[in-house]
Order: structure tokens, then C-alpha cells, then sequence
């Protein structure tokens, strides 16, 4: 894709952001199914009581995608065409043609698709996933890139058979092998099944099927670090840059998000920050609130897309 396409995927990233503040409240009055409908309540309940269906919706960028109503990303999907601002913003202006994508916990598929789109059919995007009832979904938004490949396996340390924990549709975010990252109270309502799926070590795979990332995204519902101890070859020698989402909520068996950051730092990566979607460098700190913090090596500026080579840049 061109620099004008990014530029115009940037302004609507943009203009469908603002509808979430006091300034949106026009857009909000010309959409109103889109931006509103159903109420937040509405969906709450349904998502309490296990309902939901499939749907399609269209990103900002005019791509469509099917969803989970009333899942919360689905249900983001609906009313704003993206999830998580800065860490989009940041893909729009960093991922570059014909780059190598790994989407560990690829749930449906956002960042899949946004990662498909913008490495084009020279790129090559892998969707690691492991519940049965997601894989159907992502494997539909998947399917529209012949770049794109499903792996329906989780990302761990060793390669086994590990149980994890279905919270059916509404609450498929937060499937995982630890507890859900919610609240206590909403934990007691939410179905828990569980499932067994395979698991996948990245320098395995690497080794194995002879593809090497440029981009590693990492939202694991709690198991990131399994998935850090699985790839220390990739840190050590290729070294793509690494997406991570953080965030302190006393699961059970987890470490603490600044362990997190003590291991890549200790691997030679130097943490970053995203501030509108432009990464600055990170203090790290002994406490974190949910965001996606960004590792490059160590010495490297993580630098605006420039259209040539085929590395997300540093």
C-alpha cells in the first residue's frame, strides 16, 4: 500500500476515534445504530446470560469483518471500526510491506486483518489461537488474505496438551489457562469451560516451518510469560519487534507485569510507550494499569514507515 493510503487510514482512524469524546456527539447524533445501539447495559446482560451471534461490521479502512456480538471487541468493532488506538496508530505508520506478522492470542482477528492489509500479498501474517468456538470466527476474517494462516494452537513454553478455560462467547476476550482478568464479581457470573488444545513454542515454529517475524504481538490472557520463555532464540538472534500487552490484576500464577518488562530488558530490548500512537521511550514502573507497551532492541528508535524493505522499522 502507499503512503496516501496509510495517510488516508490515519484520518479515519482518526475521525471514528473522535466519536468516543464530547466532540463526537455530532457524529454520534448522524450514526446512532452504529455508534450507540444496543446500549452497553443491554449487551452486558446478554453476555451474562451466554447469548450472542455472528455479524459482520466494517474497520475503519472499509474492511469487512465478522464479529461476536455482544463480545466487547466485536461490540468496539460495531460502533467504532477499531480496538485500541495507539497500538492501530502505531501499525498504520510502522508495518511495512512484505513484513512478517506473528498474532499470539489472534482472538477474531483485528490485528490479523489491520496486519494482513498492511503487509500485502508479499507479506506474511500468522494467527496463533486456541478456542474451538474463536477459531471459527477468525478463521472467516482470516480467509479474506491468502497471506494470512490460522495455527489453532496456543502459545506456551514447552510443547503439550494444555487446559484452558472457555468463557463462552460474550467473554471469549478472556479465555485463557489462568483465571479471567476480570473483576470477582463479574468472574462468579461468566461460564468457564474447559478445553484441551496443543501448544506451540515460537522458535519451534520459527525452526520448523522456516518463516521469521518482524513483528511479534503478544495479548495472552496471562500466559505472556510462557510465550517469552518460548522465543528466546527470536530475542537473541532475529530479533522482531515485540507488542505487549500489560497490566496488573493478581491472576493467580501469573508474574507481574514488570517482570515482563525485567525479562525483554534483560534480553536487550528497550521498552516503549504509546502516546497517540507515537511509541517514546518507557520508565519502567513496579505497578501497570492495562495498556500494550512496545520492546525494540536495544540502540534502535522505532521510526516512522519509510516504503522500502520489509521489516516493521527500529
Amino acid at each position: 500500500m502507499t503512503t496516501t493510503d496509510r495517510t488516508a487510514w490515519r484520518a479515519a482512524l482518526d475521525r471514528r476515534a473522535r466519536t468516543a469524546g464530547l466532540r463526537g456527539f455530532a457524529q454520534r447524533l448522524r450514526h446512532p445504530v452504529r455508534t450507540s445501539y444496543p446500549s452497553t447495559r443491554a449487551l452486558r446482560r446478554r453476555r451474562h446470560r451466554g447469548e450472542g451471534r455472528l455479524s459482520t461490521t466494517r474497520t475503519f479502512w472499509g474492511q469487512e469483518m465478522t464479529i461476536a456480538l455482544p463480545e466487547e471487541v466485536s461490540v468496539a468493532l460495531h460502533r467504532r471500526g477499531f480496538v485500541d488506538y495507539d497500538l492501530t496508530a502505531f501499525l498504520l505508520s510502522h508495518l511495512r510491506p512484505g513484513a512478517t506478522v506473528f498474532d499470539v492470542g489472534a482472538h477474531i482477528g483485528y490485528y490479523t486483518v489491520l496486519a494482513a492489509a498492511l503487509t500485502g500479498r508479499g507479506g506474511t501474517v500468522l494467527a496463533f489461537e486456541p478456542t474451538p468456538s474463536t477459531l471459527t470466527v477468525l478463521r472467516r476474517n482470516a480467509g479474506r488474505f491468502p497471506q494470512a494462516r490460522v495455527v489453532p494452537a496456543a502459545v506456551w513454553s514447552r510443547r503439550d496438551e494444555l487446559v484452558l478455560h472457555d468463557h463462552g462467547l460474550g467473554y471469549s476476550a478472556y479465555n485463557s489457562a489462568f483465571e479471567a482478568r476480570l473483576p470477582d464479581v463479574v468472574r462468579a457470573r461468566i461460564p468457564s469451560e474447559p478445553f484441551t488444545a496443543a501448544t506451540v513454542v515460537l522458535d519451534d515454529y520459527v525452526r520448523a516451518e522456516g518463516v521469521v517475524p518482524d513483528f511479534v504481538k503478544i495479548d495472552a490472557e496471562s500466559a505472556e510469560a510462557h510465550v517469552l520463555a518460548g522465543m528466546r532464540e527470536l530475542l537473541a538472534g532475529p530479533r522482531p519487534v515485540v507488542s505487549l500487552e500489560v497490566g496488573d490484576l493478581d491472576v493467580a500464577g501469573a508474574p507481574p507485569s514488570r517482570t515482563l518488562v525485567d525479562t525483554l530488558t534483560a534480553a536487550g530490548y528497550a521498552p516503549w510507550e504509546l502516546r497517540d500512537g507515537t511509541p517514546v521511550p518507557h520508565r519502567p514502573r513496579d505497578h501497570y494499569a492495562y495498556q500494550n507497551l512496545l520492546f525494540a532492541p536495544a540502540g534502535h528508535r522505532l521510526a516512522p514507515h519509510q516504503e522500502a524493505g520489509p521489516r516493521c522499522t527500529t
